[in-house]
């Protein structure tokens, strides 16, 4: 099985993570406690979808995560990644 559609699979499999990327791409950019509470989740649980996702490349954040502690950070979808991931995914399940 290819890594993108592992990739989907994992990570865009899960609902919760799927809600993060798409108000992402619906926002721009969020931090975590905007995102917090557009999805009704605790910060805890929007900061490791959002690791989760960015140890795959789906998001990125406007600070490196060695600089992060205290920092009001930025987080946005990298839509080509999210898009090869899903194209990657589709054309996996129909067999092409």
């Amino acid at each position: 099985m290819p890594r993108e559609v592992e990739v989907a699979i994992e990570l865009i499999g899960n609902r919760a993570r799927a809600e993060v990327l798409r108000a992402l791409a619906l926002h721009g950019t969020l931090t975590i406690a905007e995102l917090s509470d557009l999805l009704g989740a605790t910060r805890p649980a929007v900061q490791g979808h959002l690791r989760a996702l960015e140890g795959e490349g789906l998001v990125a954040a406007d600070v490196p995560p060695e600089r992060r502690q205290g920092r009001r950070v930025q987080w946005r979808a990298d839509r080509q990644a999210v898009e090869r991931v899903g194209a990657a995914f589709g054309d996996y399940i129909a067999g092409r």
